[in-house]
């Protein structure tokens, strides 16, 4: 009897941890924490990288796009810890880009950087945030004058990029997209 109360106090032990575990977003596949975060709707996955033990992937909800970050803790569990949309439009609409900040500790930001080329010429972005703001500065310039100088290939029509930067680093980037000889097609 005693066997039988413990089996009983051990399995509802764990229906609760995993009960809690669900709640704060945790899911036990990689699959299931893409598919099951926001915006929680069926999509397909159309970009995908890994950087630092974490993967970015850019979910196609047929509506629009998001960029998720997906983290894997305790070595079991998978999570997305930052989800943005894909929606801002450069001027001459060649590019939908966005960037989004989450503060985790010690003023440092987990940072996505995200574009879906629109015009199939560009095959590199360049995220940068040179301070006096010029968008006339040549790449070199902008790469000198930046403390954040992102090169992100394009595959597929889309890229995308993770850092970890400090509170100093974020902010006013400019986004440019490249043709196959380095010129700026696109600017933000």
């Amino acid at each position: 009897m005693k066997i039988k109360k413990r089996y009983i106090m051990l399995s509802v032990l764990i229906l609760l941890v995993l009960y809690v575990v669900h709640l704060n977003g945790y899911r036990l596949t990689e699959e299931s924490a893409i598919r099951n975060s926001y915006p929680n709707q069926s999509g397909e996955i159309v970009y995908e990288k890994e950087i630092d033990q974490k993967k970015l992937v850019i979910w196609d909800a047929g509506t629009a796009k998001y960029v998720k970050l997906i983290i894997k803790d305790w070595g079991i569990l998978h999570r997305a810890t930052v989800i943005i949309g894909i929606g801002g439009t450069t001027l001459d609409e060649k590019m939908k880009f966005n960037w989004n900040a989450t503060l985790k500790k010690d003023k440092h930001y987990d940072t996505l950087f995200a574009v879906e080329v629109l015009d199939t010429k560009i095959v590199k972005v360049i995220v940068s945030n040179e301070r006096n703001n010029e968008k006339v500065l040549s790449l070199d310039e902008a790469k000198e004058q930046s403390t954040v100088y992102v090169e992100m290939d394009v595959l597929n029509g889309y890229a995308a990029h993770y850092r970890y930067l400090h509170t100093s680093d974020v902010g006013a980037f400019i986004f440019r997209g490249l043709d196959s000889e380095g010129n700026v097609l696109s600017i933000q």
